[in-house]
């Protein structure tokens, strides 16, 4: 009998952590807030102005080339999906989707009707 209760709960016990080492893993995606500028693994930053669930607005990425070039996206709406094209399930990763996006550089002014791109922590 007390072998069997000492089983139980070092069961429950390692169940419990487990459980909480679950919810505690941190998604990519989660880190996207509105009004919040959130730097990704290449050095973009990313800032949005609303987010609705997967539905964001106002946003604004800033990007810089290798030569110190600066280019700056912009859109009015998008939409955010978890991980990346070749991984849908990559926790560190997430594409957004822009619509009507203006993109402004140094010698670039270009304007696109849709655009994704794969953001990684």
């Amino acid at each position: 009998m007390k072998t069997t209760l000492t089983i139980l709960i070092s069961g429950l016990l390692l169940c419990g952590c487990a459980q909480r080492q679950a919810t505690s893993a941190h998604r990519a995606i989660d880190a996207i807030e509105a009004g919040k500028e959130v730097v990704w693994n290449d050095g973009l930053v990313l800032r949005i102005m609303k987010r609705d669930g997967d539905s964001v607005e106002g946003i604004r990425i800033v990007s810089k080339s290798s030569d110190g070039q600066e280019t700056t996206t912009t859109a009015d709406t998008g939409s955010l999906s978890p991980g990346s094209v070749e991984n849908p399930a990559d926790t560190h990763s997430v594409r957004i989707t822009l619509r009507n996006a203006q993109i402004q550089g140094a010698t670039t002014h270009a304007t696109t009707e849709t655009m994704m791109l794969v953001l990684r922590k």
